[in-house]
């Protein structure tokens, strides 16, 4: 029970009035019973107001709005404020799970050997058409899409469960951008249209990948891949037969109620339509066709003026755009004229796309007896004799209008084709081409080197940095792709800074190796300064003329030769064959052994 802080005062200080020996007072304060009194005085009444809950008070402010929304004649739960057209999403897919270490005890099975399974897959980011859908506005209210992340191996060779794919459903005609780059990675059109936007990373292999005839126990794994993460922006364009297109206010809604079944806001002000409007008029040979109505346009919504400008992508799709002339307009030709000039400023390609002129509100008795020079100079403007009177409130000439719609998108081409996507997000990092890679020095920081590329980055990743044989390979791993060659070629030396995407460690040439003897690496040094030395000074002679020895070389660059130079010389000579020969000189077969002798065995 929640108590308020000043009624309990309240009932305290009464307390110390009625029993003046309370000992939590000192006797100066307890006896004055003219300072508790005026203590008292200067309270504030208590306010039952602010004694209210939470969930109390923010009930109130909720029905203050609702009837700030009705007076302002705004409804907040109108269709036409949960239309979105545009949205920004940040989508990440699941990592993989980690590879198992682990080894087979069983009995009667002393080295059973490794037995680590490898991770389950993360799980995907799929985009899919649902065509009962027709704003972002459930994109909107989620923002970040994450998958789930796969589970990791165990042992017994069993690997882990791969995580379930999440799929993101949006309306027909949804376009995907990299909100960065702004890049193309797809549209999305009919039914079932399905778009990877964030792919799963795969599971980590165990120890028993490893295993090899050399390396029988190996104790290493792989963590699993991390998911891929962008954000995203989407785009809706919707697909229709016909676009409207006219000035504010010239009956493009009316149009589209009286044809189809569609009930968009209708007024008698401008810009009573702010949202686009779909409607499907249905003819009699059973076949639909789909309108598109826009809000209107002004002079200047090329450069941003209005509101029509923001949903001109949506008739871009269309076959046909459809331009409503308001006859009781000052002028009419006028009106005409602006809207194409503003198609030709915003998409040249938009302004190209065939059209129908269509004189509306011949209801009114100035229009209908101005009709026919109206129209000779529309068809004028217009370049064609595709024009058509009509009166949207009475129907006049609507079902004649529809009919010829049909016909003419039928003789039309197929839409435009979907644009060619720019990026793949398909692609996972471990696809790419492991020589893209890039080293980064900054003179400012000398000694610190950034290597980036995608594939060196996610083999860092996916490192279990725990273990000393995945240090090891990560090792062996720069050296095969040519990055340590690099480095040496660049001027890094050892102890330098290198740093992979979060992870830094030291530079050490030739020490990838962690279990080579320190007496060989020892050796190792002095060779490379002795060589060092050489190449300074040129060949090394004597005053003779002859080469001088080099101490020691490595076993890989002639060593061996050095080490048993003795041996292969005394081989070489005749002298060592003669314990063969007999006395005549030939090789005697009936050769024994004597004690002393020296005895060749493969052993």
């Amino acid at each position: 029970m929640r108590i308020n802080k000043l009624t309990t005062n309240i009932a305290f200080l009464s307390c110390l009035m009625t029993n003046p020996c309370t000992a939590f007072l000192t006797p100066q304060h307890h006896n004055n019973r003219n300072t508790i009194q005026r203590r008292m005085a200067t309270m504030e009444p208590y306010n039952a107001d602010a004694d209210m809950s939470y969930k109390r008070r923010q009930t109130l402010r909720d029905k203050e709005q609702r009837a700030q929304n009705q007076n302002s004649n705004i409804n907040s739960d109108d269709p036409e404020w949960k239309f979105f057209d545009t949205a920004r999403v940040h989508v990440s897919g699941g990592p993989g799970g980690n590879g198992c270490v682990a080894f087979r005890r069983e009995k009667g099975e002393p080295m059973g050997g490794p037995s680590g399974g490898r991770g389950g897959s993360g799980g995907s980011i799929i985009m899919k058409v649902d065509t009962r859908l027709n704003t972002l506005a459930p994109l909107r209210n989620r923002v970040h899409v994450r998958a789930g992340k796969g589970n990791n191996g165990i042992g017994k060779n069993k690997d882990g469960k791969c995580a379930e794919d999440v799929i993101v459903l949006v309306p027909p005609g949804t376009l995907v951008r990299e909100l960065h780059t702004g890049k193309l990675a797809g549209e999305l059109r009919e039914e079932g249209d399905e778009l990877l936007v964030a792919r799963g990373g795969r599971g980590g292999r165990g120890n028993a990948a490893f295993m090899t005839a050399k390396r029988t126990a190996p104790r290493l794994a792989e963590r699993g891949e991390p998911g891929a993460a962008r954000w995203l922006s989407v785009e809706l364009r919707l697909v229709a037969d016909v676009g409207f297109l006219g000035k504010p206010n010239a009956g493009k809604s009316t149009l589209l109620a009286c044809a189809s079944a569609a009930k968009p806001k209708i007024a008698n002000y401008p810009f009573t339509t702010i949202v686009p409007n779909l409607g499907v008029c249905d003819l009699d040979d059973g076949e639909g066709l789909v309108l598109c109505d826009v809000p209107g346009l002004i002079e200047g919504a090329a450069s941003g003026t209005g509101l029509g400008l923001s949903f001109l992508r949506h008739v871009q799709r269309c076959r046909v755009l459809l331009h409503l002339v308001d006859g009781t307009s000052e002028d009419p030709i006028g009106d005409f004229r602006t809207i194409n000039k503003e198609l030709e400023l915003y998409d040249e390609y938009l302004a190209s796309k065939p059209q129908v002129v269509v004189l509306n509100k011949m209801d009114v008795s100035e229009v209908r007896e101005n009709s026919t020079s109206l129209i000779e100079e529309l068809k004028k403007e217009a370049g064609h004799t595709r024009v058509l009177a009509i009166s949207a409130v009475t129907t006049e000439n609507v079902k004649e209008l529809m009919s010829r719609l049909k016909k003419f998108v039928k003789v039309q081409p197929e839409a435009d084709l979907p644009p060619l996507p720019e990026i793949d997000f398909s692609k996972a990092g471990l696809e790419y081409d492991s020589d893209e890679f890039e080293i980064i020095s900054d003179p400012a920081y000398p000694g610190q080197w950034r290597i980036k590329g995608e594939y060196i980055e996610q083999v860092a990743k996916m490192t279990h940095w725990e273990y000393p044989e995945a240090i090891e390979r990560f090792g062996r791993q720069l050296e095969a792709l040519g990055i340590a060659a690099e480095l040496e070629r660049r001027g890094a030396i050892d102890g330098d800074l290198i740093m992979i995407d979060e992870y830094d460690f030291d530079f050490a040439p030739g020490m990838t190796n962690m279990y080579i003897p320190p007496e060989l690496l020892e050796k190792d040094f002095l060779y490379e300064q002795q060589r060092s030395s050489d190449t300074a000074r040129g060949m090394l002679v004597d005053n003779d003329g002859e080469e001088e020895e080099l101490p020691w070389r490595p076993f890989t660059e002639g060593g061996y030769l050095d080490v048993d130079r003795d041996e292969l010389v005394g081989f070489e000579e005749e002298e060592d064959w003669d314990m063969l020969l007999g006395e005549d000189g030939e090789f005697n077969e009936d050769y024994v052994m004597q004690e002393g002798d020296d005895m060749w065995t493969s052993n």
